[in-house]
């Protein structure tokens, strides 16, 4: 007798399907053929839920990717945004420095064929007539060659065309006999008439004439005789600090943040490897770490703070050049000299190059200076107002020219007035 219910369930259905006189095996083998039917059913079943998650698994990958990639392409829209917004640097403070090198030996010779490599820019003969004719016949002021620096935003390398605003703003004076440098900053959110008796933030004025229009607005606001620029984007600026071994800065922690989120950004903009860092105090800074300690402006001090730390590196940079030799100079020049655009000429910048170890930057400041200066908003725009602008330009002739008893021309008062009336 059948010992299980399995058994017994199969001996029944056996007889009510064959009948007492049929053979079990026949039965056995129906069953089988069941069976199989089932275990088909439940491998198709399997290959079927199998199939099912696969297609389940690249829909959900064909998902994440679609993600991923219009996150990546935000990022790039806000990096992007960033860099249209404030691009603050900055190779132009080592542009100078490049200038300046004190370079020896056979180094000139390379050094002269790697001048041929900058972008030349001929300014129009009108520029001239942007300087005041009391500032053209002015003995002490002649005594000084004056050159406008500007840093600026340009991912095609169109460094003298418009279209640029110019993110920094430095005049560089130079004593002709002496060699002694000093450095201005002039603030770029600074109210100046750019052009025409339009008044706006300075940096504006290159954006709409280039570095022709940028250069005469500093020379009839503040009774200069510009005749020369330097203008240069920021990619090389890393490269350039690089070269000459890096430079040490005390760094606060505030600083250190606000410098691993740009070089984030640097990495994101021009592909620049970077390493964090960790802690603050007295820092060796790499090349990229200098160039995003130039960039900082959101702590105390704000943009002035930034333009201040801009002329340190410059300093620093220009202390490490005078020190390098002939193979450090080369690669220095390299990484900056074919990324810049000048009206200076190849043996004016080789009278530069050779005249370099009797240079020494003796002032650094900004304008408008602390004491005479405010803010208000003028067209929906924050700006920096030279209050009074006649006692700014009295300052800075004292700084950069050693004349303490400058009187403004009529030009400056006239314009000092304007300004004012934005304020009253």
């Amino acid at each position: 007798m059948p010992k299980n219910r399995k058994e017994i369930e199969d001996r029944i259905l056996m007889q009510e399907e064959l009948g007492e006189e049929e053979d079990y095996e026949e039965y056995a083998r129906r069953r089988d053929a069941r069976e199989g039917i089932k275990r088909r059913n439940a491998m198709q079943a399997r290959e079927e839920e199998q199939r099912q998650t696969r297609e389940y698994e690249k829909i959900r990958e064909r998902e994440e990717e679609t993600i991923r990639r219009r996150d990546e392409e935000k990022r790039i829209r806000q990096y992007d945004k960033r860099k249209k917004r404030s691009h603050p640097v900055l190779t132009f403070l080592l542009v100078f420095v490049i200038l300046l090198l004190a370079a020896a030996g056979g180094s000139l010779l390379y050094m002269r064929s790697l001048l041929h490599t900058v972008n030349s820019v001929e300014l129009e003969e009108s520029l001239q007539s942007s300087i005041n004719p009391e500032v053209l016949s002015d003995e002490t002021m002649g005594n000084y060659q004056n050159i406008a620096l500007f840093g600026v935003d340009s991912r095609e390398q169109d460094l003298a065309d418009g279209n640029n605003r110019s993110d920094t703003i430095m005049i560089c004076s130079i004593d002709k006999k002496t060699g002694e440098t000093k450095l201005v900053s002039v603030y770029r959110d600074t109210l100046l008439d750019i052009g025409g008796g339009e008044f706006r933030k300075c940096n504006a004025a290159y954006a709409f004439g280039g570095p022709q229009q940028a250069i005469a607005m500093l020379n009839s606001i503040l009774d200069l005789n510009i005749t020369d620029f330097v203008t240069v984007g920021f990619e090389g600026l890393a490269d350039t600090i690089d070269a000459f071994g890096g430079i040490d800065l005390e760094i606060t922690e505030e600083e250190m943040e606000y410098m691993n989120s740009y070089m984030e950004d640097m990495h994101y903009e021009i592909g620049t490897e970077y390493e964090e860092l960790t802690e603050a105090g007295m820092q060796h800074l790499s090349g990229i770490q200098a160039t995003a300690y130039c960039r900082i402006r959101y702590t105390v001090g704000d943009d002035f703070k930034r333009a201040e730390r801009q002329r340190t590196v410059l300093s620093l940079t220009m202390e490490k050049a005078k020190k390098a030799g002939p193979i450090q100079l080369i690669r220095a020049a390299n990484s900056v000299l074919g990324r810049m655009s000048t009206s200076l000429g190849t043996w004016e910048l080789m009278k530069f190059i050779l005249a370099a170890r009797a240079m020494d930057i003796t002032e650094s400041t900004g304008f408008p200076s602390e004491e005479d200066r405010t803010f208000a908003t003028v067209n929906g725009e924050s700006c920096v107002i030279p209050y009074y602008l006649t006692t700014n330009v009295k300052t800075l002739h004292d700084v950069l020219f050693g004349q303490a008893d400058y009187e403004p021309s009529e030009t400056v008062q006239e314009n000092s007035d304007i300004i004012n009336g934005y304020v009253q």
